[in-house]
């Protein structure tokens, strides 16, 4: 049985569901507890261009997922050296494949997934208040597709709902994930 040093957390959902918001309270709560966190929104590391046009939409997600994955891999292993305990990765993952390559960019680590979820209505209107043009019309015209996908791909360990408080919706992740001892000893 293989003992892991490093826990990871994928947290999952649509655009909009508040992922970054999350992962960005988890941190705070492992920082204040003297843990040494890294925290990686998937996204920023897939900013390249221009887009693969006339591609296949399929083709070119499964680009960007392992553009994202092999990035996550490099900036967790420079982490790793500096000390991250763990690791807490912000982005969406809608196939068990895709879930497969974050886990194996991941290396050393204990990974545990979770999707957030948050009434349609909400993530619309956080939608709406962050992005707008073309970009906000194609996030809004496939949210409820998206959110179907995911929900039938059913690739996470737990699903927590964006429903309460930042703090209260971490907490209960941390609790879900099993890294909820770790704010109350020191590792």
């Amino acid at each position: 049985m293989e003992v892991f040093v490093h826990r990871g957390l994928l947290l999952s959902g649509v655009a909009g569901v508040g992922k970054s918001t999350i992962s960005s309270e988890i941190g705070r709560s492992l920082v204040a507890a003297g843990k040494v966190i890294a925290l990686v929104d998937a996204d920023a590391l897939a900013q390249f261009g221009p887009a693969m046009e006339g591609e296949p939409l399929a083709d070119r997600r499964a680009f960007y997922d392992r553009l994202k994955c092999a990035n996550v891999s490099s900036v967790w292993t420079n982490f790793k050296e500096l000390g991250a305990r763990f690791v807490v990765v912000a982005g969406c993952i809608d196939h068990l494949a895709v879930r497969e390559e974050y886990i194996a960019s991941l290396t050393g680590c204990e990974v545990t997934m979770c999707r957030l979820v948050a009434p349609t209505d909400t993530v619309r209107r956080r939608l709406r208040a962050r992005e707008e043009g073309a970009k906000l019309e194609g996030l809004l015209s496939t949210l409820t597709r998206h959110e179907a996908e995911l929900e039938a791909a059913a690739v996470e360990d737990f699903v927590v709902a964006n429903d309460r408080s930042v703090a209260e919706v971490a907490r209960e992740i941390l609790v879900r994930a099993g890294w909820v001892d770790q704010l109350e000893s020191r590792w």
